[in-house]
């Protein structure tokens, strides 16, 4: 059953944050609507858009939780 684990995958860091939205320079492209982790591994929203030029993209997530992050904060999805 190992087989079945996901393991966490870096999806960026973190640059802005406006309310409840977060932009992230993106490291991986994900899918819309993954969720998406801090780096204690808590679940903190779903990938909302990805957008940019192909070389140097950004990644727009919605919060689900008040925590506060610092900038350069990492976040994560599964894989």
């Amino acid at each position: 059953m190992s087989g079945l684990r996901r393991k966490p995958v870096a999806l960026g860091i973190l640059l802005h944050t406006i309310g409840n939205e977060a932009v992230l320079k993106g490291w991986s492209v994900p899918r819309l609507g993954a969720k998406v982790y801090d780096e204690e591994l808590k679940d903190v929203g779903y990938v909302s858009n990805v957008f940019g030029p192909i070389d140097s993209y950004f990644v727009a997530i919605k919060l689900t939780t008040n925590r506060q992050y610092s900038q350069n904060s990492k976040f994560y999805t599964m894989e």
